[in-house]
């Protein structure tokens, strides 16, 4: 009897077993004679499910494969038998809309989008299924988006290749995505040469299919042949010193490569020997440092060593890198000064000319004397902090909106109702490690946001700097960011520019060369803060709610009601320009990690943890 049972009670959801028991003794006590036998049987048989769940692993629901061959089995084998594509298809799709109807069944929900995916990739007709169960497996398990990604490649490709007509140019919008998205990656390895393949061929497929990506594809082939002569420069030079390690001339162009076209002095600085020019071995050691560690004397000499010097023999490519640099030392260089005199007009007048030079707009004043907190986190490693006044916005974006998604909207009134310091960049690699002893990131560089951090991640670094600090350190809510973000516009993206005004406030897809950058290079909203639209999406503190604005209150709203997700802010490398603007709103589960996932913190004023 237990067997018989045990068979109908597959996919049964375990969160049930308690009512489950308890059923099972009440009929019992009403089908099996009189109390005292009915009870009797009743534990009994109780006892017996219980012991074989037990001998089982404890897990009666967790026979994926028998559930499937019970139910599939024998359809699968029929198809898999017949010569006609069209009935995998079919198959496919009765596998994914199963899966839909199975939330509290996982493991064979996750094996029932397997095989929709096998199935629906064996012909053109199945590829829309396989790619909607990719999709689902992505959201079931995010650790292995690799897996995932590449399955959705080979679909893309293969409904690409197999398609006709009018059916295989709209194939070929996705295909071209695809590719840019690998070449993308190829840069991130170093690997120009690949990139510009793949971009060609993305190219060309873009211009047979009139894919909007057709203008970014010609831009990037063009910037990733210089990166690709610049590679295979470096190549060339360090195969050369490895042969005459005292060549000086070979030493000197190697430094200055990885200063300036790579932008890495990590590297630099371990080919300084004493042979090189006093001034370089300065400059270059110096340039690794954090920039709020650095004098202000230090600060005014390195904004001129990359602007005067550094820029002027850099490729097109590296020489906006160079600029921003020397802009950010010069930054530095003003807050520390903090007077209006000969030098402080001088460096302002270098800064207009390095955004004249980047095509940037007009250097806004950003007040920061009374509105500035920097904490020591230890290490010779501090963390600026920016005050966010209280106030009132609109928060979420109109109808009107151009890109807009649903759910951020209805746009409301939001009060902040509490002052806050915020973060004026992202948490870098250099403060994270010193904090949690360890650098979890892809895109290995200190000045670089951190990474590949989950929630739990970003929240036991705030403990850890609440501890160190001695206050009360946390993640921003949703309105906090935003509010934050927009510094008092009502434009799609903070800086109120059009998109064609993007580049000097913006690390999208279309300009960051499919990585993360170094925090600060851009241009600061009105409050002073960085990077708030792309480089690297931000953890809040909220929950997600697709519909939460439409129930929120007005006043501080913070969804605090646990869900399986988490929301993030503010797009990132990896994204297209739209994902960046302010009120855009995305999701991923607590646990997830992608290098493109980073934060930023929140310290309240007044707040402290003694």
């Amino acid at each position: 009897m237990i067997d018989t049972v045990l068979m109908r009670l597959r996919g049964f959801p375990e969160t049930m077993w308690p009512q489950l028991l308890v059923g099972c003794i009440i009929w019992c006590g009403l089908h099996l004679g009189s109390k005292a036998v009915a009870m009797n049987r009743a534990m009994r048989f109780t006892f017996g499910v219980l012991l074989t769940v037990c001998l089982c692993g404890g897990r009666v629901a967790g026979d994926a494969a028998g559930d499937y061959e019970s139910l599939f089995g024998s359809e699968a084998r029929k198809v898999a038998a017949s010569r006609i594509k069209s009935d995998d298809a079919a198959f496919a799709d009765k596998l994914y809309k199963a899966a839909g109807k199975m939330p509290d069944s996982p493991k064979l929900q996750i094996l029932l989008y397997q095989k929709a995916y096998q199935f629906g990739s064996t012909d053109v007709s199945g590829c829309g299924t396989a790619l909607k169960a990719l999709s689902s497996l992505e959201r079931a398990l995010p650790d292995q988006a690799d897996q995932w990604k590449q399955m959705r490649y080979k679909v893309v490709k293969f409904r690409f290749e197999r398609s006709s007509g009018s059916d295989r140019k709209s194939a070929g919008k996705p295909y071209a995505l695809m590719l840019e998205g690998l070449g993308n990656a190829k840069v991130a390895e170093g690997d120009g040469v690949e990139a510009v393949k793949l971009y060609k061929r993305a190219a060309m497929v873009a211009a047979y299919s009139k894919a909007p990506n057709l203008p970014r594809l010609q831009a990037k082939i063009k910037r990733t042949k210089v990166l690709a002569s610049q590679q295979v420069k470096l190549k060339s030079l360090q195969i050369k010193l490895v042969d005459n390690p005292k060549d000086t001339a070979a030493r000197e162009e190697l430094i200055r490569l990885h200063i300036v076209e790579f932008d890495n002095p990590f590297e630099a600085v371990k080919l300084l020997t004493d042979d090189i020019d006093e001034v370089t071995r300065t400059y270059v050691s110096l340039s690794t440092r954090d920039v709020l560690s650095l004098d202000k004397a230090v600060c005014l000499e390195l904004g001129d060593w990359c602007y005067r010097k550094l820029s002027k023999k850099a490729s097109s490519i590296a020489k906006p890198v160079v600029l921003r640099m020397a802009r950010l030392y010069y930054r530095r260089f003003l807050e520390i000064h903090g007077k209006k005199d000969v030098q402080s007009f001088r460096t302002a007048t270098a800064i207009e000319g390095v955004n004249k030079e980047l095509g940037s707009p007009r250097e806004r004043s950003v007040r920061t004397s009374d509105r500035a907190l920097e904490l020591d986190l230890g290490k010779n490693v501090k963390m600026k902090l920016v005050l966010i006044r209280a106030g009132k916005f609109m928060m979420g974006s109109p109808k009107s909106e151009k890109d807009r998604s649903r759910n951020e909207g209805p746009q409301r009134e939001v009060t902040i109702s509490r002052s806050f310091y915020l973060g004026a960049v992202e948490v870098t690699q250099r403060q994270y490690e010193s904090l949690m002893g360890k650098n979890p990131s892809w895109f290995k560089d200190p000045r670089r946001p951190v990474e590949k951090v989950t929630r739990s991640d970003a929240m036991a670094f705030c403990a850890a700097m609440s501890k160190k600090t001695g206050r009360r350190v946390t993640l921003p809510t949703e309105a906090q960011w935003e509010y934050a973000c927009r510094a008092g516009s009502k434009t799609r993206f903070g800086f109120g520019r059009e998109d064609k005004s993007y580049d000097p406030y913006v690390w999208c897809t279309d300009n960051s060369a499919s990585r993360s950058h170094p925090v600060g290079r851009k241009m600061p909203n009105a409050w002073g803060l960085y990077d708030m639209h792309g480089n690297v999406y931000e953890w809040c503190r909220d929950y997600y709610d697709y519909d939460y604005y439409e129930k929120a209150p007005k006043v501080d709203p913070e969804n605090s009601i646990r869900s399986g997700f988490t929301t993030i802010r503010g797009g990132s490398w990896g994204i297209y320009l739209h994902s960046c603007r302010s009120a855009h709103r995305r999701y991923i589960y607590h646990s997830g990690v992608h290098s493109s996932i980073g934060f930023r913190v929140v310290v309240e004023v007044g707040s402290a943890t003694r």
